[in-house]
């Protein structure tokens, strides 16, 4: 017999009681195999449910324990569950009534036999306090006794078969709207600066530079002399007048923050390289904004991608001033002049994401390699089909200019101390590519060699398990790359007799 004390429902002719349960009441149902979910799988078809995932309910767990380091640990959504058996609950109000009420405080009285309580909502939430009970156990007494007196709302459900039980899921599941990310993204921000961090670690994980995205965001949208000034909307906003939500500005930066990281770089030097862009374009942005593309979603990814190129060669120009940005983006505008950007004209050729690659690797040829098209070799056709066509295709995801790295002693630092494998390196003033490999565990130590003779601006790399794949990867990107932007044009040399795969030198 289980007994608990709550509030008995009416509704519709089923019967609801809103109750609270502890974490080690739960676990000691579980454990007697008095809840269950009702899993879907092929040899039960009539199952609703997926399988938990242990990941969330794991951070769950890490959620109650305060790994995560965040006061407010509150679960105040109530577990439901449902007895499908009816007649199975024994209620005694506290006061007798006279007439039938709606709702009655008393006590209630489960019979064993008519479990198990059934998982309508919350399967992840009971797995994960369970979790949590389980590794409080080895910590200290006071820590152990918060848990498992940590008590969770909980509503039972009575009577409801099985296909009524699993629309009820359905609905819970499938109707409820969550909470838009751009207005999560601003209370994060907002409200919880210094908390919002740590709760950005649980909500946003690797994209927690949304959080300094916000106050770029700001910055841009508030300054008179920025072309983005009271063009953005945030949530709640309206959108006469506005060419771009806070949500999709944020997120055309995702090529930016990995790529430069200090982000104080990009808070002072972003709302710079825009107004260089005003300079050049300036029929396309303020109050004709509307009419073109440029500061819209695709026409902002397609900038912002462009952007840690232009600072780092901004910086081998003397540093990121408004002058730099303008010479830098001058030879892009004269191949993509306003008219590109027009409503309706050769812009909207490139909205998809692989698209808006192609337009980047033009502008990188326009700005950076004089106007000359970097065109990467085909594969050669008696490799299709073997190991060196992998090879190729790692190879050609290496290559191009709008994935490379500032090349700098803090960007070295990110490599495993023990990688070997291969790197390509590039120089802005000579304009040229520079492929190399390594045999040994010293990728960094090869890079820190080449950083000191100050000849090359950006790089891009890729570890190799061992030398065997480092050569066969070196010889795929001297072949891929044409040879006038290549410094070193000789044939990389063997490696212990082994041929390259694409033209059979052995060295």
């Amino acid at each position: 017999m289980i007994t608990l004390h709550g509030i008995r429902l009416n509704q519709k002719g089923y019967t609801l009681y809103l109750t609270s349960v502890t974490v080690e009441e739960l676990k000691s149902w579980m454990d007697a195999d008095r809840i269950r979910p009702d899993i879907w799988k092929r040899a039960k078809k009539e199952g609703y449910q997926r399988e938990p995932d242990r990941k969330r309910f794991r951070e769950i767990a890490k959620y109650l324990e305060g790994e995560l380091q965040i006061e407010e640990t509150l679960f105040p959504n109530s577990i439901i569950l449902n007895i499908r058996a009816k007649g199975a609950v024994e209620f005694y109000p506290v006061e007798k009534s006279k007439g039938q009420k709606t709702s009655e405080l008393g006590r209630i009285s489960i019979n064993d036999e008519a479990l198990p309580f059934y998982e309508v909502d919350g399967q992840h939430r009971i797995r994960g306090l369970i979790e949590a009970y389980k590794d409080s156990k080895s910590k200290s007494s006071d820590e152990f006794k918060r848990i498992k007196s940590f008590p969770l709302p909980l509503t039972i459900l009575e009577g409801l078969d099985r296909p009524t039980e699993a629309m009820q899921f359905v609905v819970i599941n499938y109707t409820q709207k969550k909470v838009d990310p751009a207005l999560v993204l601003r209370i994060l921000h907002k409200r919880y600066r210094d908390k919002g961090a740590k709760l950005g670690y649980f909500l946003l994980k690797e994209k927690l530079w949304r959080l300094s995205a916000v106050d770029i965001c700001d910055e841009l949208n508030s300054q008179p002399n920025s072309p983005w000034c009271d063009k953005i909307f945030a949530p709640g906003d309206d959108r006469k007048g506005r060419v771009i939500s806070e949500k999709h500005f944020i997120s055309t930066l995702e090529t930016v923050y990995p790529k430069i990281p200090d982000h104080d770089d990009i808070k002072n030097f972003l709302p710079l390289y825009w107004r260089a862009i005003s300079s050049l374009w300036k029929e396309c942005v303020g109050e004709n904004s509307v009419k073109y593309s440029l500061q819209r979603t695709n026409g902002t990814y397609v900038m912002h991608w462009l952007f840690p190129l232009a600072h780092c060669r901004s910086i081998s120009l003397g540093g990121p001033t408004l002058k730099n940005f303008i010479e830098i983006l001058k030879p892009i505008n004269r191949k993509f002049p306003p008219t590109f950007w027009k409503r309706g004209g050769e812009a909207r050729l490139y909205t998809s994401k692989s698209s808006q690659k192609e337009l980047v690797d033009k502008m990188i040829a326009s700005a950076f390699l004089r106007g000359k098209e970097l065109r990467f070799a085909k594969i050669p056709k008696r490799c299709l089909g073997t190991k060196a066509e992998k090879t190729w295709d790692i190879a050609s995801r290496l290559a191009p200019l709008r994935l490379y790295h500032p090349f700098t002693p803090e960007r070295l630092n990110k490599i495993d101390g023990g990688a070997t494998g291969v790197y390509i390196l590039y120089s802005f003033a000579k304009n040229r590519f520079y492929v190399g490999r390594t045999e040994k565990a010293d990728l960094k130590s090869r890079l820190r060699n080449h950083i000191r003779k100050e000849e090359f601006h950006i790089f891009n790399y890729h570890p190799c398990k061992d030398p065997a794949q480092s050569h066969d990867l070196e010889c795929a990107l001297f072949h891929l790359f044409p040879n006038e932007f290549l410094s070193n044009r000789g044939h990389p040399s063997g490696f212990e007799g082994r041929t390259c795969p694409f033209c059979q030198k052995s060295d």
